[in-house]
């Protein structure tokens, strides 16, 4: 052992004498005394049914890492939990260690934990999205995959000091030469120099793995010793051997006219013809070559099965192949299925109908009850002994019997013909094979019930590839039979392990006529009896020295990949790129022998920020394929495609991410969708007045115009302490009243009334007299109302402005009505009993009997009465003198009679005349739009009254002075919405001056939600400024990140405006106070004079009694400090509409402004711009494909930088020599024409109701939409790609315009490819950029490339859209199963109700797009019965809407001169200029080989051939010439030969050929 290694040893033998001190304080006998720990032991103890060598190995882990070596069957896995329990005290919480158990199976170790420790367990078996902080805080012991730990390792989800102990279950898998997860973990994350190491637990029946694999490698890499039992005699007692049985069978006869080789024959002919079908004119050959191999792959398992099993099992295999879809078929045969071939299925179809034919005997097909058929060529000699073995096994009840296969195909053919063979029905039979097989049926769920069916004995014949080998555990089988044999010792150990009954079989299926199998049974036994010698002979590990493996580390997160993981993490990134059917985004390897070694050249698709990566040379193809693989997830993450944990963003999750959340999400958990906030009080409402001898209060006056004037409205003013904002003091609205009449309001600015402190208390007490008798009016019955001193209020009341009747005076002034005031207030309802003045009225002669006395007839008139039996207050407006109560009430009968009759009052005075009166109103929400259309009643409704039966209340409150009462409440919560919005928008102006301009009314607009109901919302400025917002956002990070594709781009920008994140930044900057999302309920109009009765100490525990009732716009309660509901969206939409507040008074300057204010960057740099234009130019070479002055002639616009345009119609197929495609500028595109199509829909418009405008503007916006404009402009014809069918598809879907234009409404998106609209967008990115960002240039293009969309005559609804609001307005039931098969989706849209029933299925390669169009059709059918479609009703409003001029809002962006960037340079990679080179036009020496290969590749011609022709020796060093001789395609007849400058290394001179080949080249035009 060299010193290295020395010290490496020792370095753990101090940390596991750290560690057993530390355990020593337990022991592993149950029978000492644990001292202070004996109050923790917990109720279920494992040491009670342990066995001896079970404690005794478990004191040695507690000791050491150990590999405990036990045969199957003899408690391994006890051993571990006895190990966890001694370790409990590091394990449970609060500990914040966990342990880990490993197993490659972990079907059954969950339970055998959970039975025997009380512990907090968890499986992962496969693929999850968790949160592994809270699962860490939760769980002590995780039980998963070993793929599992490795990645979250990798991605330092999981570090691996916090774990106690490390369980590996199988760990034989753990070899040095390997790269099974067991090895990745232990060679990558367990350094024995780190601090805190976990634990180590190895269990295996077989330490030896194969070829390669050895017991030192697996002790040395899991820095354990191997341990077993010494005692054979002490584990025999538990555990039993099963007797090996060889069972031989004879050779199938080879000859050329035996039936095997004739239907072999046959199979080849049917293969041959099917390649001689196949089209190899193509230009893109690659379909033919994958088709080609496909067809030989499934030929050679037909063949394999009619070898193996006989002409029945391979017309099984035929009809397996037939009948799964082609995903399964590229598991099963290990390739990749080419789903637009059907050659495959016409071979699968003739040979299943030739191995029928043959299966015919008599005219009949064979008889499969009847023995006599297990004959060639129907079953093969050695499936026939297999039937015979099972067909003479003594089944005893509960019997159970495993047959091993090494393939999925051989288990799923034995499985269907052992079902078939009925006189063998006593074994009950089904396969395993494992849940990464590829087969859907074979998913973890449904093997944990294949397996339970297994124990239960509802099955007892299992056919099991090798995954049943490790972690099977059935106690009753007795019968283990292997159609296969074994590959290695281990899995002969294993297999051999599940024969667990006593005197049980262990069968071999041996070709008597194959040396090799005769003697491979006898051999692994040799070799297990040499394994078990070794192991008990051994006394110290031989460390073995290995190189470790390189890996790439983010420092600021420890996020660790090696490079044997960074081949799967690259295919991944790679999959997670935008694709679509047309384009499936892959990693391309190729492969070429340096001077200095194997060098591996990654093409990386074209939609990767990194075109290429070249690996150093190394000593094998697969190591350069890992030094390649490593280097580009390096570049990767530098560029900023990967994450900090190395993962492609969207699988990145962020432990303090908030989920997005939709007016759509359940409602189920109502307050996780809503949050309590405090509503604004404006300051200038706040203010109280100080009590001195005078006060000085602002007036204003409020005037009532009403329409049409047939209400009397007496003159009122407001005062109050404070004046108030300049946009505010003459605010104006319209109020609606009942059956269409309307009061215009305006307030006037009255100037400073003064108030001495006697007039102050009056004020105070009138304010709460008239508060109460509008809306607490039920206080007023008693004959006895006191008013209260109004300083009670002062702590309770959030607003201090007084609402008091006024006379107007000249210059607009205003005095208040003091006369009127203190009348009213000498009511004798606030005198005591007994005060009244009635011997007064004794005296007069003019009075009147009123039920509370006898009343001056000057009192009774313009006052307020109450009328008992009716429970009704009345204005009195005047004295009928010519009517008592003998006048005709009805036709029918008088007054007199009808009280009689009615209320069983006799009237006493029937003589007296009787009094005209109007009801007491009740206040209303006059800010609602009022719907109702009735006619007018333009006279005042009255009754006449008898005196007797009517209480007088209030002297001199006239019906003037309450027609006037009943609209202040209404004046005044509007008034405390506009100075919200005026005080939100002083803030903003203090912290950003560019929204000076914008106006209150706006903010306001901003700031009002739909449930207020009142004549305007934030939703019309929500759509504009999600728009600008989205293009703002999606600008900035195009120009910032040009190194993301457009995917990442897309949820970068998502993560930014979703919901969610407005919804942090709004609350971060206070902006939720000042939201008004409640309509106006009078009844909670709190005002200085009548407190709020709810006082708010704990918020939640108040409000959440009335949380449920918040659908219901006047359900939530009011409390003291304003607290209300509020929904997380509708927080977010209110940032949305004061970006378009700022747009429509400001513009985008403000808008940007104001966005920076809250959070999000939207700021462009001019630098950023010009690299792009730049870049462009790597896309010129391209130039001669596409004919770019069709375009710029067809829309008027001549492109400065070139590039971009071609760049616009690169589609992603088409991999160049640079890269790069038009998906980013779609991605720019898509932003700008979202906001540029919002603004016109918004300015042409107006009228349009928020539902309708997001109607037209989703309508306006769609793929669809797109695909028609880009064929109408025949951009189809301009694109650049390598995929036919997507030519094919889209020439289609153009042909189909005009056939689908004329049936009105067709849904033609199973038709258009999205390509097609996505050209549209990646034009307008391009055009976009080119401009300088000049957006009302593109503007004007706009106008004319899009007008065929804003088409009222083709309007359409989203058809599943339609579906719903359809559904939802019949109250029908609405499904969508759905089902998945080669790759396409197939759904049915199904519709249910008492009066309708339909359904429609439809297919797609997308599952959002086959939901439409069967939607569509089952809209197309409901229309045919009658039923209304929403989209009609929006073509007739659009219709009949006023069209206004378009505008584009808001555009005042300095733009950029782009013509300047073209003097710049671009930075170059990959230059093709060497420094070091004196030749001319040479290029790097680092990269002309791989720049030459890479040529080739690219034009599909034979790879050069690298010689080296000439090696001299100078005096003093070597020199070499080399030549590189190349064929070019269309030029077969001449071969080119190139030859280099001598070179003192062979790699520099093959470069220097390389050189003088592509000088060549290019200056050929290639």
């Amino acid at each position: 052992m060299d010193s290295g290694a020395a010290s490496t040893s020792q370095k753990i033998e101090s940390r596991e004498i750290e560690f057993s001190e530390h355990l020593s304080t337990l022991s592993i006998s149950g029978e000492q005394e644990l001292g202070t720990v004996e109050v923790q032991i917990q109720e279920k103890d494992p040491r009670i049914k342990a066995r001896k060598y079970q404690m005794d190995l478990c004191k040695k882990a507690l000791e050491e890492n150990i590999i405990v070596y036990l045969g199957t069957g003899c408690g391994k896995t006890h051993i571990a939990v006895l190990l966890m329990y001694e370790m409990r005290h590091l394990i449970k919480k609060p500990q914040k260690n966990i342990c880990i158990f490993l197993a490659p199976s972990v079907v059954l170790v969950h339970q055998v934990i959970e039975d025997s420790l009380d512990f907090k367990v968890k499986t992962y078996c496969g693929k999850g999205r968790y949160q592994w902080e809270k699962e860490l805080e939760e769980y002590e012991v995780l039980v998963m995959i070993p793929q599992i730990l490795f990645q979250n390792l990798s991605h330092c989800f999981i570090r691996i000091e916090q774990i106690a102990l490390l369980i590996f279950d199988e760990c034989h898998h753990a070899q040095l030469e390997s790269n099974h997860p067991y090895a990745e973990i232990m060679k990558i994350f367990y350094k024995p120099d780190m601090a805190k190491l976990p634990r180590i637990f190895g269990m295996t029946a077989s330490p030896k793995l194969g070829k390669g694999g050895s017991i030192d490698s697996l002790e040395t890499l899991l820095h354990a010793k191997i341990f077993s039992v010494e005692d054979e005699d002490e584990l025999g007692e538990f555990v039993t051997s099963p007797n090996i049985n060889v069972y031989y069978y004879d050779s199938t006869k080879t000859s050329y006219s035996c039936p095997q080789k004739i239907y072999a024959r046959k199979l080849e002919e049917i293969m041959h013809q099917c390649l001689s079908a196949l089209r190899t004119d193509t230009v893109d050959r690659t379909p033919v070559k994958n088709t080609k191999v496909l067809l030989q792959k499934l030929h050679s398992n037909l063949i394999f099965c009619l070898s193996n099993l006989g002409l029945w099992g391979a017309l099984q295999a035929s009809y397996i192949f037939l009948k799964d879809d082609h995903c399964e078929r590229s598991e099963l045969m290990e390739a990749e299925w080419n789903s637009s071939d059907d050659l495959c299925d016409k071979y699968l179809n003739q040979a299943a109908s030739m191995f029928a034919s043959g299966c015919i005997e008599d005219g009949k097909e064979i008889d499969l009850s009847c023995m006599k058929i297990l004959r060639e060529p129907f079953f093969s000699r050695k499936l026939t002994r297999l039937i015979d073995i099972l067909s003479n096994f003594r089944l005893q009840p509960n019997t159970k019997c495993i047959v091993f296969v090494n393939r999925v195909l051989t288990a799923r053919c034995l499985s269907s013909i052992l079902k078939d063979l009925k006189f063998i029905s006593y074994w009950r039979c089904d396969y395993l094979v494992g849940v990464h097989s590829g087969l859907k049926s074979m998913s973890r769920k449904n093997t944990n019930i294949l397996l339970e069916k297994f124990r239960s004995g509802e099955i007892n014949l299992l056919i099991a590839t090798k995954v049943g080998e490790e972690g099977l555990d059935i106690q009753t089988c007795c019968l283990v039979i292997r159609f296969d044999l074994p590959e290695t010792v281990a899995s002969f150990i294993q297999s051999r392990g599940r024969a667990r009954v006593a005197q049980s079989e262990y069968a071999i299926l041996v070709d008597r006529g194959n040396p090799k199998e005769v003697n491979l049974i006898e051999h692994f036994i040799k070799d297990e009896a040499q394994m078990n010698e070794e192991i008990s002979s051994r006394k110290n590990c031989e460390t073995i020295n290995y190189v470790e493996e390189r890996t790439y580390k983010v420092e600021s997160t420890g996020a660790t990949i090696s490079s044997a993981s960074s081949i799967s993490l690259l295919h991944r990134y790679c999959s997670k790129l935008p694709h679509d059917e047309y384009f499936i985004p892959r990693p391309q390897f190729f492969n070429y022998d340096d001077a200095d070694g194997m060098v591996c050249k990654i093409i990386l698709p074209a939609n990767a920020p990194i075109h290429e990566i070249v690996s150093e040379p190394q000593q094998s193809t697969d190591t350069a394929k890992r030094d390649a693989c490593l280097k580009a997830c390096k570049a990767l993450h530098e560029a900023g495609a990967l994450t900090d944990y190395l993962l492609p963003e969207q699988e990145d999750i962020s432990e303090d991410s908030i989920q997005d959340f939709s007016d759509s999400d359940s409602c189920d958990d109502e307050e996780s969708q809503s949050e309590l906030h405090e509503m604004l009080v404006p300051a200038a409402l706040r203010e109280r007045w100080i009590e001195m001898e005078n006060s000085c209060l602002s007036s204003y006056h409020i005037k009532f115009c009403p329409n049409p004037v047939d209400r009397d409205y007496k003159s009122f003013g407001i005062f109050m302490k404070v004046p108030l904002p300049e946009e505010a003091r003459n605010m104006k609205l319209d109020l609606s009243l009942a059956r269409g009449r309307s009061v215009k309001t305006e307030l006037i600015p009255s100037g400073v009334a003064r108030f001495d402190k006697d007039e102050i208390a009056l004020a105070e007490k009138f304010q709460q007299m008239f508060l109460k008798i509008i809306l607490d009016r039920s206080e007023f019955i008693p004959e006895y109302v006191p008013l209260e001193n109004p300083d009670i209020y002062e702590p309770s009341s959030s607003t201090f402005y007084l609402m008091l009747p006024i006379t107007q005076q000249e210059d607009n002034k205003i005095s208040v009505d003091w006369s009127t005031v203190k009348r009213c207030l000498s009511s004798p309802i606030f005198k005591y009993p007994g005060n009244s003045g009635d011997d007064e009225i004794r005296q007069l002669n003019d009075y009147l009997h009123l039920a509370n006395g006898r009343k001056s007839k000057n009192d009774v008139v313009n006052s307020l009465v109450y009328v008992p039996c009716k429970n009704k207050f009345f204005f009195i407006a005047d004295i009928v003198q010519e009517k008592d109560g003998f006048s005709a009430y009805n036709k029918s009968k008088n007054h007199m009679e009808h009280y009689i009759k009615t209320f069983d009052i006799h009237l006493s005075h029937p003589n007296q005349p009787l009094l005209k009166a109007k009801q007491l109103f009740l206040v209303k929400n006059l800010l609602r739009t009022k719907g109702y259309s009735g006619s007018r009643e333009k006279e005042e409704h009255f009754i006449e009254l008898p005196p007797e039966i009517c209480q007088l209340k209030i002297i001199g409150f006239s019906k003037d002075i309450g027609s006037s009462l009943s609209l202040i409440p209404s004046v005044m919560h509007r008034l405390e919405s506009l100075l919200v919005a005026i005080e939100l928008k002083d803030k903003l102006y203090a912290s950003f001056p560019e929204g000076s301009e914008v106006t209150a009314n706006h903010i306001l607009e901003a700031l009002t939600t739909e449930r207020c109901c009142e004549k305007f919302s934030l939703e019309r400025l929500e759509v504009l400024g999600d728009a600008f917002l989205k293009f703002a956002v999606g600008r900035h990070l195009f120009l910032k990140h040009d190194a993301l594709d457009e995917g990442q781009l897309t949820r970068k920008r998502s993560n930014i405006v979703n919901n969610s994140n407005l919804l942090k930044l709004a609350t971060r900057n206070n902006l939720q106070v000042y939201i008004r999302d409640q309509s106006f309920d009078p009844l909670q109009f709190y005002a200085y004079g009548r407190p709020c009765p709810v006082i708010c100490e704990v918020e939640k525990n108040l409000h959440s009694r009335y949380r449920g009732k918040t659908n219901s716009t006047d359900a939530e309660v009011r409390c003291n400090k304003c607290h209300h509901w509020l929904r997380k969206k509708t927080i977010a939409d209110v940032v949305e509409a004061l970006v378009g507040a700022f747009i429509v008074d400001s513009g985008f300057k403000a808008a940007a402004a104001f966005l920076k204010w809250i959070g999000i960057q939207v700021d462009v740099i001019e630098q950023q711009l010009s690299e792009v234009c730049l870049a462009s130019k790597a896309f010129l070479p391209l130039a001669d494909l596409t004919d770019i002055s069709t375009v710029e002639n067809l829309l008027g616009y001549d492109f400065f930088h070139k590039g971009l345009l071609i760049q616009a119609f690169v589609h992603p197929s088409y991999n160049n020599r640079s890269g790069g495609c038009y998906q980013r500028l779609e991605f720019l595109g898509d932003a700008v024409l979202d906001y540029l199509i919002t603004s016109y829909l918004y300015s042409v418009y107006p009228e349009l109701k928020p539902g309708q405008f997001t109607d037209l503007r989703s309508m306006c916006v769609s793929n669809i939409s797109f695909g028609e404009v880009a064929g109408r402009w025949s951009f189809h014809k301009l694109i650049i790609c390598e995929s036919k069918d997507l030519l094919d598809s889209m020439t289609k879907y153009v042909n189909s315009i005009g056939a689908s234009a004329s049936k009105e409404g067709q849904f033609v998106e199973q038709t258009c490819p999205k390509a097609l609209g996505d050209l549209v967008e990646s034009y307008i990115g391009a055009l976009f950029l080119d401009t300088g960002l000049k957006l009302d240039s593109v503007w004007e293009i706009m106008l004319s490339l899009l007008d065929p969309i804003i088409d009222i005559a083709k309007l359409r609804l989203d058809p599943l859209r339609e579906l719903r609001e359809l559904c939802q307005f019949y109250h029908w039931k609405l499904q969508f199963p759905s089902s998945k098969k080669d790759g396409k989706y197939s759904v049915e849209a199904r519709v249910n109700g008492n009066d309708v029933s339909a359904t429609a299925c439809a297919t797609s390669f997308s599952k959002k797009t086959a939901k439409r169009m069967a939607s569509q059709q089952v809209v197309a059918h409901l229309k045919g019965q009658g039923h209304k479609s929403k989209s009609n009703e929006l073509g007739e409003v659009l219709k009949k809407c006023e069209k206004r001029e378009a505008k584009l809002i808001g555009y005042d962006d300095k733009p950029f001169l782009t013509s300047k960037f073209g003097d710049l340079e671009l930075p170059q990679v990959n230059s093709e200029c060497n420094s070091d080179s004196n030749e001319t036009g040479a290029f790097h020496n680092d990269s002309a080989m791989s720049r030459l290969y890479e040529l080739c590749a690219a034009y599909r011609w034979k790879r050069p051939i690298f010689e080296c022709c000439k090696e001299t020796r100078p005096i003093d060093r070597k020199e070499f010439t080399f030549k590189v001789v190349m064929e070019i395609a269309g030029m077969e007849d001449e071969t080119f030969e190139f030859y280099g400058e001598p070179r003192g290394k062979r790699k520099d001179a093959a470069h220097s050929a390389a050189n003088g080949a592509l000088w060549y080249l290019k200056n050929e035009g290639f």
